[in-house]
């Protein structure tokens, strides 16, 4: 009789031992393990939570611009994140603001200083976080272009067949321009002078020269001369 008593009470108390451990995993499951994680990870350590925005916007991306402009004042066009906020920049300065439209379209003016420029535009989210476009190198030169014609002068007179083809020669003010003569390219040299033969026709000759340089600038001179075979 004694011995079943002692039997029922070790049972009794296996049993009690055994909930008493379920009882100490699911405490430490719920509260123990991830209150020793916060000690390892440290108490002032800040975690960012899922919703929090660390994205830059996307880089504006800017439509196609001239590599030189005889007008101050650009056009800069482009996309990017739809309600960024835009800023300018010509020569690391802000030249205007704005905000992409809901399509991520913007297009903004420029105002450039003569010679080279650096045009780029930069974006900034709601958040703050913010982006950059490539940086578009922009000549502006509004300086007037002038060509001179040396030779023939404007009424010579040319007589024989020794004498129906000529050089006209003469020179530009600027080096790197394009130059035509009565629709026939001209080559232009580093000094900005040039030399082109002509064949004349009989009778009265009108020679156009016309020159343009890369920023649209341009200059031209007619003369007339008289060819008698």
């Amino acid at each position: 009789m004694a011995g079943r008593y002692r039997l029922n009470k070790e049972r009794n108390l296996s049993r009690f031992y055994i909930l008493l451990s379920i009882i100490f995993v699911v405490i430490m499951f719920k509260w123990g393990v991830p209150f020793l994680m916060e000690v390892i990870a440290g108490k002032g350590t800040i975690r960012a939570t899922q919703d929090e925005d660390i994205i830059p916007p996307q880089s504006p991306v800017l439509s196609a611009l001239p590599e030189a402009t005889n007008n101050a004042s650009l056009l800069v066009e482009g996309y990017t994140e739809t309600g960024a906020g835009l800023e300018l920049l010509v020569n690391d300065t802000v030249s205007r603001s704005d905000v992409a439209l809901e399509n991520g379209f913007f297009s903004m003016q420029a105002l450039l200083s003569q010679g080279s420029n650096r045009v780029y535009v930069k974006a900034t989210d709601a958040a703050g976080n913010s982006s950059a476009s490539e940086v578009k190198l922009v000549t502006f030169d509004n300086e007037p272009l002038e060509i001179t014609v040396i030779h023939p002068r404007d009424g010579s007179e040319f007589f024989g067949k020794n004498s129906q083809v000529i050089d006209i020669s003469g020179e530009v003010s600027k080096s790197e321009v394009q130059a035509v003569v009565n629709n026939s390219f001209l080559t232009v040299d580093k000094d900005g002078k040039f030399t082109h033969r002509y064949q004349l026709a009989s009778g009265d000759n009108e020679i156009k020269v016309v020159a343009t340089d890369k920023a649209g600038n341009m200059d031209e001179k007619t003369i007339k001369v008289l060819y008698t075979p």
